[in-house]
């Protein structure tokens, strides 16, 4: 707002535009009134030297009878210092709105527009005008600081209208919400001042200036670290986990000089971007849409290059997305590869002796060379210490030859055939290789150049076969399929099938063409699984993630769980894709119709991103387990009806009461419960201090309390779906439904405070001892979902085999500490999903996922 006799003489505050439209009018006069009947408090007047805020234009009030109405507005655009946009789905559609954002921003004050959002996402309600940036490095995406009066505009207004006006002074938001408390505080100073007069003037003056200094760097540290927090937040639910990590670490960073004051909310944000669901979507490469060739990860997982069409090698960075450079002209038909260490790129073509190096870092050209005369390069892969795999027709020798020291060491007691029967597999972590002449195979350990073992066989390398990754490499020996532990050369097994050895080696996978795939225990040889979803679909890859995680490749990729025989993920028929790599718990899939998804997947490496960690516990303590809500049932009689329950020993149990009533006992005291209208289930869910009590009746809810009788106090109306669980944790009641969200009702007033979306449809819940943390259960879903109580997200998902048989046996809750979600079976074992102890963990290992270099 412009003060009176300021220099740039504007006529106008703020000029408001809208659209013609009855919501966006009521919001544009509720904002002219909420701006124009604002009394700027004495402090702030004397700190900005504003008396008052100047009136605002809005077209209805201020445009006179005018045949110019387009010279008209821009007239006023130019005597207003600020434009307010009033912002809701319709107005990207205004050409109007639109042409005055435009003329605004012409006449040099875009940083002068804020957009006050009425309804809508913020995605879909903002002008492009201020969300998107045009660079020499093409378009940037801004994030505008916005007021926000969705919901009950009159109440929303009475914070946001500072948000507003606090841009418009300058100021610090923070400022005007405290300003009563400032003002206390000012007239306390000016009273001691009064006293002491002479004696303590000067140090009240320093202290008092010093103060405010202290506070203006505050402020700007909170606007800062709540603005984080927001973005973190907002990443996190669009899917870009590592944003959200990289936010929530800068708002943990800028928070420190408030020592604890932000914890809970900046904890909430690292705890639902560092628990994401395993095998999830975690981001995407922001790569404009381009169309990439077969991928290659790194072995940290945190760089990914593509053959590309027109000869490039683009290299990515996976943790930010963001595409580092490019190798210009580097071939089609040349095989490249990072080197175990991640710190090079190896081109090469096997049979040729040319090879070049380039530094991962940057794309740097380090050496283009040819190995030496009479070698030709003979695989693909680096061995751990650089060295590139070689072989001479001549001799039939096989070395290796190191492109630094330029020295060759010849590999004793291997001699190849010379011939195109002659093959080299180099392990993606370069201590181990395998050269092969059609009829005989040698291991060899890369680090000392010795044989491990020698074995007659062949490496028929059918296409679905991953042999230079994991734990065991496989070859065609004479009647079946043999599968060698890489690390020892031991022989786990013969097999009819050819394919990939789950972690653990119980589980073979095998394509079968165009008939799916095969999963065979390898202990007794039983067919676990002979079809898989993918049936009729020619298998292009398979590879085992960990003991349960397989990912399959047939055009489109998907990744099943294998102890229930479960799909987890899919990239359907629109994202189909060039098949995969996968590296340190980071699944990369090109897609044909342009772009590359990342999936997190699990995995054990120190740089493996961010996943849920579940464990198995057998024979679990059941008291180990906190259940805050209890649930119990009724007896008695009402509305002429009879109700009673069953004991554990199969008893019917009914209650004789002197007056109609339902009643129950929770910590050996009886209470008595008169619902409103009929009874459809007869439980009771109470607070873990039995303060609260909610009965559910089909639709509605009656809440009673505790002392007060034997009436509810409240009844929640019906959402038109059945109520089917609720838990309680201090004035706060969450119902489940039939729907795929839960509903948060404050128990003080009946307020419906908001709905957190599970995405699945719950049956139980139960909050964590300290009231942080909701875990919940979908027997539809086949999971538990846990869920941090400061920003509702869903921070955990666990997995919940044999769902509908167990639904109504198994118990769900917390350990007493809360820092373990429990589910527990019938049969006494749990699956426990693992929260982080404590923030400091919690930054640590976002510090280390998030690193990208």
């Amino acid at each position: 707002m412009i003060q009176e006799g300021r220099s740039m003489g504007y006529t106008y505050g703020a000029f408001i535009s809208y659209r013609h439209l009855p919501a966006d009018i009521a919001a544009a006069k509720a904002v002219q009134r909420a701006l124009e009947t604002y009394r700027i408090p004495a402090d702030i007047r004397k700190k900005t030297g504003v008396k008052k805020l100047n009136r605002c234009f809005r077209d209805q009030d201020e445009l006179p009878l005018a045949d110019d109405l387009g010279a008209s507005i821009e007239k006023a655009l130019q005597e207003s210092e600020w434009l307010i946009v009033i912002c809701s789905p319709d107005l990207p559609g205004s050409k109007w709105c639109l042409r005055e954002i435009d003329y605004f921003i012409e006449l040099g004050r875009k940083d002068h527009i804020i957009p006050v959002l009425i309804s809508g996402e913020p995605k879909d309600s903002y002008p492009p005008q201020i969300t998107h940036e045009e660079t020499d490095e093409g378009s940037r995406e801004l994030e505008p600081l916005a007021a926000d009066i969705r919901g009950n505009q009159n109440k929303q207004l009475k914070t946001e209208k500072l948000r507003i006006i606090a841009r418009m002074l300058n100021l610090n938001f923070n400022d005007l919400k405290k300003r009563e408390k400032e003002q206390a505080l000012r007239r306390s100073l000016a009273l001691v001042s009064c006293i002491l007069a002479v004696v303590l003037g000067f140090a009240v003056y320093a202290l008092y200036q010093n103060r405010l200094l202290t506070e203006e760097r505050n402020a700007t540290a909170r606007n800062a670290t709540e603005l984080l927090i927001e973005k973190s937040a907002r990443s996190t639910k669009d899917g870009d986990l590592t944003d959200g990590l990289i936010y929530a670490i800068q708002a943990y960073d800028g928070s420190r000089i408030f020592d604890t004051e932000y914890d809970v909310p900046i904890t909430a944000a690292f705890e639902a971007a560092i628990y994401p669901e395993v095998c999830s979507q975690i981001g995407s490469l922001k790569d404009n849409g381009v169309i990439h060739g077969s991928p290659s990860l790194s072995n940290d997982g945190k760089l990914v290059t593509f053959r590309q069409s027109d000869n490039s090698l683009p290299v990515y960075n996976t943790v930010t997305g963001e595409k580092l450079y490019s190798i210009r002209n580097f071939g089609r038909y040349w095989h490249s590869a990072f080197s175990p260490d991640s710190r090079y790129i190896f081109k090469c073509t096997q049979g040729y002796p040319e090879y070049t190096l380039y530094s991962s870092a940057d794309g740097t050209e380090i050496q283009a060379d040819t190995v030496p005369d009479g070698w030709t390069v003979s695989c693909g892969r680096l061995t751990l210490d650089n060295q590139i795999p070689v072989m001479r027709t001549e001799d039939r020798a096989a070395a290796l030859f190191d492109p630094f020291s330029k020295e060759l060491h010849i590999l004793e007691g291997i001699t190849l055939s010379g011939g195109s029967s002659d093959e080299v597999v180099i392990h993606r972590a370069g201590r181990r290789g395998a050269w092969a002449d059609g009829t005989n195979i040698w291991m060899v350990d890369l680090e000392n150049g010795t044989i491990l073992r020698t074995v007659e066989g062949s490496l028929f390398s059918i296409f679905l076969d991953v042999m230079d990754e994991g734990l065991y490499f496989r070859y065609m020996g004479e009647d079946a399929y043999v599968y060698l532990r890489w690390d020892t050369a031991e022989e786990v097994l013969r097999s009819e099938y050819g394919g990939v050895l789950s972690p653990d080696g119980k589980l073979l996978a095998a394509g079968r063409s165009i008939e799916g795939f095969t999963i065979v225990d390898t202990g007794t040889g039983e067919i676990l699984w002979e079809s898989g979803f993918n049936n009729s679909n020619t298998i292009y890859g398979l590879a085992f993630a960990d003991n349960d995680t397989l990912v399959a490749s047939h055009g489109q990729v998907q990744i099943y769980r294998l102890s229930d025989r479960k799909m987890v993920f899919s990239t359907g028929k629109e994202h189909e894709t060039y098949g995969f790599d996968m590296a340190a718990g980071r699944l990369v899939m090109p897609l044909r119709a342009g772009g590359s998804m990342i999936n997190l997947m699990p995995a054990e490496e120190d740089a493996a991103l961010p996943h849920a960690v579940m464990e198995i516990r057998e024979n679990f303590n059941p008291e180990n387990l906190v259940l805050t809500t209890t649930v119990l049932p009724l007896a008695g009689n009402w509305n002429g009806s009879t109700f009673g329950f069953f004991d554990e020993e199969g008893n019917n149990i009914t209650i004789e009461l002197d007056e109609p009533g339902l009643a129950y006992v929770f910590e050996n005291e009886g209470y008595i419960l008169h619902p409103t209208r009929g009874v459809e289930r007869p439980f009771v869910y109470i607070s873990p201090d039995g303060e609260w009590q909610a009965m559910l009746r089909n639709d509605e809810v009656d809440v009673f309390r505790a002392k007060e009788g034997p009436e509810p106090v409240r009844t929640i109306a019906s959402n038109n779906y059945q109520r089917l669980c609720a838990a309680i944790y201090g004035d706060l009641l969450v119902l489940g439904a039939y729907a795929e969200n839960l509903s948060v009702y404050d128990l003080k007033t009946g307020e419906c405070l908001g709905t957190m979306d599970t995405g699945a449809m719950c049956t139980k819940m139960q909050f964590s001892a300290d009231g942080k943390h909701i875990i919940t259960f979908s027997a539809m879903d086949e999971e538990a979902t846990v869920i941090n109580m400061e920003n509702w997200a869903v921070i955990m998902k666990i997995p919940v085999k044999n769902a509908g048989s167990v639904a109504y046996t198994l118990s769900i809750g917390f350990s007493p500490d809360g820092r373990e979600a429990i589910v527990l079976y019938p049969d006494g074992h749990a699956e426990v999903g693992v929260l982080a102890p404590d923030l400091e963990t919690l930054v640590e290992r976002a510090r280390k996922y998030t690193a990208a270099d």
